[in-house]
């Protein structure tokens, strides 16, 4: 069986040997090459579940075979009529066009599955790769190509080109290596982006090597193919923490502002400057800073809330915690008192379940009161948990505090299973209805009051009530 590292080394060796076989004899060795992860590929989307995580080895294949189109067409007229006329035919440019468009949808949809809980990494990165990639554009790829007298068309055709690979690679980076245990078929999906950058910069530049990172891409596409664990590629990665630090913070500034800054510095020193660069980085850049800006409102947004519920929430129970009872009671009596009630609720035979069945079981039994409380609960209505087994219920209207003790009269009576048995409590109430220009003080001193006055006659398994 032919094994990931065993394909890596004897392709690699066709790729390092490639400038030095005859010229009309290469088209043929870049041909082998390029149909070489075709086999793999069919292995491998065998190898995979059905659904969406094939639809990046399918595309992969698609892209593979598309271009093993215009590789067989190149080679012919290579050996037939020479280089120039196989760079310049018709069918080789669709098909590289096609077979490149089909590849980098397949590397954005590892990159979209793998990274899907890691958005704002997988944004910072593509804004670095872009940045840097307008350097490379400015130093050097634009400078070539104004030499070459190139046409503004093909500029802004190898412009997307460039600046597509280098932004996917950007995201390929981030999620191959965000994971405390880096995929290996990923990592080799990302060098096969990196020879496909390479390979276009290198064709910019006008390199005779420009077809060794080419066919090194299909290398490592067959290499990640083949690799035992191909069919995690697509798995969903980590959720890494996205921490936006004031050193990282910097480093985007300075990939935002270096495509400008070398426009300027060029235009300074009376070189021509390239206004392609300007207006599409900025066209990229500016909805990739207001995604993450929208991110961060949304991630605070959510961390305040969170924060909020940790504030005012009984861990326990999920039911308002004593602070926020408080608080609800005080706005209520500042809208007035009229049919305003608070009852101060008491559980009775609540510390033999505790101390006999343990302390889990005290839990359990306080989370069933609590949802026997809020069950049905009107959107004015309160219950929230004021401390131990103490709860307190503020409700407001005509017969609202009779309605609320009938609920608690059927608390009592029912049993609870704990732990494997049934248990009963008791419950004691206290009811404090509220009078003019009552306290929240005052208010609940008098259901406390109650609730003790209503304990004097407490029984498992029945109410007590007192009105204060």
């Amino acid at each position: 069986m032919l094994t990931p590292r065993l394909y890596v080394a004897l392709t690699g060796l066709a790729v390092v040997t490639y400038p030095v076989w005859p010229a009309h004899q290469q088209g043929w060795l870049l041909l082998a090459v390029c149909l070489s992860p075709l086999p793999a590929l069919v292995t491998g989307l065998r190898r995979t579940t059905p659904g969406a995580a094939r639809v990046a080895w399918w595309l992969l294949l698609a892209g593979t075979v598309v271009y093993d189109v215009g590789n067989a067409v190149w080679a012919w007229r290579l050996a037939e009529a020479g280089r120039a006329a196989a760079d310049a035919d018709s069918v080789v440019r669709l098909t590289m066009i096609t077979g490149g468009a089909l590849m980098l949808a397949a590397s954005l949809t590892v990159v979209l599955r793998r990274g899907r809980a890691d958005t704002g990494g997988i944004i910072d990165s593509v804004i670095a790769a872009i940045g840097l990639s307008g350097v490379l554009w400015s130093i050097v790829l634009f400078p070539a190509m104004t030499a070459d007298g190139m046409s503004t068309d093909q500029q802004i055709i190898r412009f997307l080109n460039v600046f597509l690979l280098a932004g996917t690679l950007g995201g390929m980076l981030r999620v191959s290596l965000v994971p405390y245990r880096p995929s290996a078929p990923v990592l080799l999906l990302c060098a096969s982006v990196a020879f496909a950058l390479a390979q276009s910069v290198s064709a910019v530049i006008g390199a005779g090597w420009q077809n060794i990172p080419y066919m090194a891409a299909f290398v490592a596409v067959g290499g990640a193919a083949l690799h035992p664990s191909m069919a995690q590629m697509t798995a969903p990665g980590p959720t890494p923490v996205d921490d936006l630090t004031t050193g990282r913070l910097v480093f985007l500034g300075i990939m935002l502002a270096i495509a400008p800054a070398i426009g300027g510095v060029r235009a300074v020193l009376g070189l021509p400057s390239d206004g392609l660069l300007l207006a599409i980085s900025s066209v990229v850049m500016i909805p990739l800073v207001m995604a993450r800006i929208a991110r961060l409102s949304r991630a605070r947004r959510a961390a305040e809330a969170a924060l909020h519920r940790l504030a005012t929430s009984d861990s326990l129970t999920g039911l308002p915690n004593r602070a926020a009872s408080v608080e609800r009671i005080t706005r209520e009596l500042a809208a007035g008192p009229e049919d305003l009630a608070v009852l101060f609720c008491d559980l009775d035979g609540f510390k033999p379940v505790n101390d006999r069945l343990g302390h889990a079981a005290g839990d359990a039994l306080l989370i069933g009161v609590a949802e026997h409380l809020r069950a049905r609960l009107r959107v004015e209505d309160l219950v929230g948990r004021f401390g131990g087994d103490e709860f307190v219920i503020v409700c407001r209207g005509p017969g609202a505090a009779d309605a609320m003790v009938d609920r608690v009269r059927t608390l009592a009576a029912r049993p609870f299973t704990i732990g494997g048995e049934q248990v009963r409590i008791g419950v004691s109430v206290g009811v404090a209805d509220a009078q003019p220009h009552d306290t929240t003080d005052a208010i609940l001193t008098r259901a406390d009051l109650a609730m003790y006055e209503a304990k004097k006659r407490k029984k498992v398994g029945a109410l007590s009530v007192a009105s204060a």
